[in-house]
């Protein structure tokens, strides 16, 4: 079971481009400053915060075709149960994200984005605010939650393409605006 953002209605154009990882960096760096300042995060909530970001053309973990990104919740191996540790995967889409055709603000947008909801979607696993493995019909209900929340910690930044990228995850999410 995951969690998985949605991609954009319509036709994809294919791309043959990479995501930079100094922008992958740049945008989960600025997620993870804004999320811990709005959720006022102490070092010891950082540390149960464990998680790692791969591309999904570079993993075996599948996402639905029309993904965006998708998260997953792993267990570390070890023979003592009170050593295994938790930590999640948040995978990226690369080639959804990159066939979308958006250009470098944009992208940088929509990736900050997708890391602010992802990070919010952890901490409130974490924090037992909500549950990772609740059933289907829940989960519309806490992506609502977790995209207002997004939302508001992404409002802190005045920029035209996170306005737009709000705009259509609104849609997505929120149907009525």
């Amino acid at each position: 079971m995951a969690w998985f953002i949605p991609s954009w209605r319509g036709k994809l154009k294919n791309s043959k481009e990479r995501l930079d990882k100094y922008l992958l960096g740049e945008a989960s760096s600025l997620a993870e400053d804004l999320v811990g300042d709005y959720f006022n995060l102490a070092d010891k909530d950082w540390r149960k915060l464990q998680y790692e970001v791969l591309l999904n053309s570079n993993y075996f973990l599948c996402l639905p075709p029309k993904a965006l990104a998708g998260l997953f919740l792993l267990e570390t191996s070890d023979f003592l149960p009170r050593r295994r540790r938790n930590f999640y995967k948040l995978v990226l889409a690369e080639d959804q994200i990159l066939s979308l055709g958006l250009g470098a603000s944009s992208l940088r947008a929509l990736l900050l984005y997708i890391f602010t909801h992802e990070l919010i979607h952890m901490i409130r696993f974490t924090k037992f605010a909500a549950s990772f493995w609740m059933p289907e019909k829940e989960r519309l209900e806490e992506e609502k939650k977790v995209h207002l929340l997004s939302k508001e910690v992404l409002s802190l930044i005045k920029n035209e393409e996170i306005e737009k990228i709000l705009k259509h995850f609104d849609k997505t999410y929120l149907k009525e605006v």
